[in-house]
């Protein structure tokens, strides 16, 4: 996460540093944006950086992190949950096209880039919806009684890790495949394991 000195920035600056990030990654590659680039176009200096952040990753999942929470904060504002809906809204009536974006290069960061989101504390924090949800559930009886919340959030927040590489390893970068493939996943995999048959 950044450091507190991040977030004590007024908007304008904070907005200026978001937006010269976003503007890099979805012109270049991952590999080939640099701090440098960063500082240079978002009008800072190198060591105020270092005061923000510990390094280009996480500036990066930082980003696309606070992109997905906006997704999800939406979801659950419309429906008052988000784990038990296939129906997702399209990401084009939440976020900004600039957003969108920023969003889509996420296919193309290296996999340690991902394997930090999927298995740190972004993930964690990104998904505690899933994990309120899951206790919900246990505690309504909807759950199969073997099922433990613990190791169902685990399998939940680490199988996107998973999917991604699929999409890599069978070159699927089609939107709406992908989408397809994540939402049959959720609904009729991971919930149609978990889930009571009266409560699917």
């Amino acid at each position: 996460m950044p450091k507190q000195t991040f977030f004590n920035l007024p908007l304008e600056k904070k907005q200026r540093i978001i937006n010269a990030t976003y503007d890099l990654f979805i012109k270049e590659a991952y590999e080939d944006v640099n701090i440098r680039m960063i500082t240079s176009r978002a009008e800072i200096s190198i060591g105020s950086f270092y005061k923000y952040f510990h390094d280009k990753d996480e500036l990066y999942l930082y980003l696309m992190s606070e992109i997905e929470k906006k997704i999800y904060g939406k979801e659950r504002e419309k429906r008052g949950y988000f784990l038990l809906d296939s129906n997702m809204i399209p990401i084009e009536d939440i976020c900004t096209p600039k957003e969108i974006a920023f969003n889509r290069t996420w296919y193309r960061v290296p996999v340690e880039v991902m394997m930090k989101f999927y298995f740190g504390e972004y993930s964690r924090e990104l998904n505690s919806h899933v994990m309120d949800e899951l206790k919900a559930l246990k505690k309504s009886g909807r759950l199969k009684d073997f099922v433990d919340i613990d190791f169902a959030f685990h399998i939940y927040a680490t199988s996107m890790f998973n999917i991604q590489m699929y999409f890599r390893d069978n070159n699927i970068d089609d939107e709406k495949e992908r989408l397809r493939i994540k939402k049959d996943f959720y609904s009729k995999w991971f919930l149609g394991g978990i889930l009571n048959e009266e409560a699917s």
